[in-house]
């Protein structure tokens, strides 16, 4: 076969995705909810019995710092307005509900509309209460419809 019908990177090795070190928040308190931080022991702990590699060793560095700088905080258990640890659903012009839980920046995962505390979407939600009108950031304006401990 012709060497013009093959893809060049064919035997180039895929590099493994690397997660972005997430800095302990300068001049801000590391927040974290309790259940992110079991989380992130048992992910401390796994990687430590299994003895990986060079980018373990970094995870692992990065989980001790957080972990050793966490200020955890329990939800309120009925609290009236947006607070760190709460599950908040908004909805929009068009009737479509999205469901955010604020959490630590080392707990965020945007694909699962957990976000961080400090991230501009949280800092519009935080302090507001059920009935508010928000505009979030590339979302528009929304209601919030319910506030939930999570």
């Amino acid at each position: 076969m012709s060497k013009a019908f093959t893809k060049e990177d064919d035997d180039v090795p895929v590099a493994p995705v690397r997660r972005r070190r997430v800095p302990v928040p300068s001049g801000a308190p590391n927040y974290m909810t309790a259940a992110g931080a079991q989380k992130l022991r048992v992910e401390l702990a796994r990687r430590g019995s299994e003895g990986g590699s060079g980018d373990d060793e970094v995870r692992m560095q990065e989980l001790a710092e957080h972990l050793a700088s966490a200020e955890v905080v329990a939800p309120e258990p009925a609290a009236d307005r947006v607070r760190f640890g709460a599950a908040v659903t908004v909805e929009d012009g068009d009737a479509k509900r999205v469901r955010y839980h604020i959490v630590g920046v080392l707990e965020a995962e945007p694909a699962a509309h957990a976000i961080s505390w400090q991230a501009p979407l949280a800092v519009a939600l935080l302090g507001k209460k059920i009935g508010d009108l928000v505009r979030l950031p590339k979302a528009g304006e929304v209601e919030i419809v319910a506030i939930e401990p999570a």
